[in-house]
């Protein structure tokens, strides 16, 4: 059931200001005195008193912020100017700018992708050639358990290359299957003798920066 006392604090108030002046003209005819008719108005006028206040309070806050933004945005501006002055400064040293409160540049060496993909292990190789013209190449840190062999941080997936017959000695010996992004990678051959096939494997990040080559892994593929 809706209750008949407004919520809203405007419509309360008129709602007390009329009431007053209804127990005012009535009030006495219905049982009230005129002390609690009395009371009734002083506090219903003073509930007026106090809302219009809150308003007025409301309206200076808002105006207050909007003055607060503007000076702060301005002069932090400012700031900037005569920060970026100072950076450009020769004479300013990094002792006078951590003083200051701008920024020291820093000087430890940030490792690049190129750094992080080049520092990681190079991925292990586990070949599984029981199918006929097939060799399954898994990858990874654990390339023995798919289950528990994710990508290093930072990888999008891995370059595998393979030589037949035996080890290049020259690099351009190497054939590119591609890049797998998700371990394993199948290599289909057609072979109507037994052939050797060896296989060499590097991680590649997000950025196309290449890892280090694996160790070799062989296989003899069957017809």
């Amino acid at each position: 059931m809706r209750d008949y006392i407004p919520t809203n604090d405007a419509e309360r108030v008129n709602w007390l200001m009329e009431l007053a002046l209804w127990l005012e003209a009535n009030g006495l005819a219905h049982g009230f005195t005129q002390q609690q008719i009395d009371d009734f108005h002083l506090k219903a006028s003073e509930a007026q008193t106090v809302l219009s206040d809150h308003l007025l309070a409301q309206t200076a806050a808002r105006s207050a912020t909007v003055n607060k933004n503007v000076v702060i945005g301005d002069t932090v501006a400012l700031a900037r100017d005569y920060a970026q002055k100072l950076q450009h400064d020769l004479s300013m040293t990094d002792v006078e700018r951590a003083a200051a409160g701008i920024t020291v540049p820093d000087t430890t060496h940030t490792a690049t992708a190129l750094d992080a993909i080049t520092a990681l292990l190079p991925p292990q190789l586990l070949l599984d050639f029981s199918i006929r013209h097939q060799v399954t190449i898994h990858w990874g840190p654990n390339p023995g358990n798919e289950h528990q062999n994710p990508k290093p941080h930072g990888v999008m997936g891995c370059e595998i290359q393979y030589a037949k017959g035996a080890v290049p000695q020259e690099e351009t010996g190497w054939i590119s299957l591609g890049l797998d992004t998700d371990s394993p990678m199948q290599h289909h051959v057609n072979e109507t003798t037994p052939a050797i096939y060896f296989y060499r494997a590097r991680y590649v990040d997000k950025k196309l920066n290449y890892g280090n080559f694996s160790d070799h892994a062989k296989c003899t593929v069957s017809v």
